[in-house]
């Protein structure tokens, strides 16, 4: 995914970073997740893929010819 808009229908979010850091535990392997920041506030909040899934992205607006 590349940074952009997203909306819960009543919010808007900026993604503010994603990042994918390495798992040393018994089990390995990465854990990924996305930073969201809200564009009124500007709070940011880690989310997981469960929840971005329930984002709609925004497309950019185009100016008419």
């Amino acid at each position: 995914m590349t940074l952009g808009y997203l909306t819960d229908g009543r919010n808007l979010y900026e993604i503010a970073s994603q990042r994918t850091v390495t798992n040393y535990g018994r089990a390995g392997g990465t854990i990924s997740y996305t930073v969201l920041r809200d564009c009124v506030s500007l709070a940011e909040a880690r989310v997981d893929d469960l929840t971005l899934v329930a984002l709609e992205q925004i497309e950019p607006l185009r100016e008419a010819a």
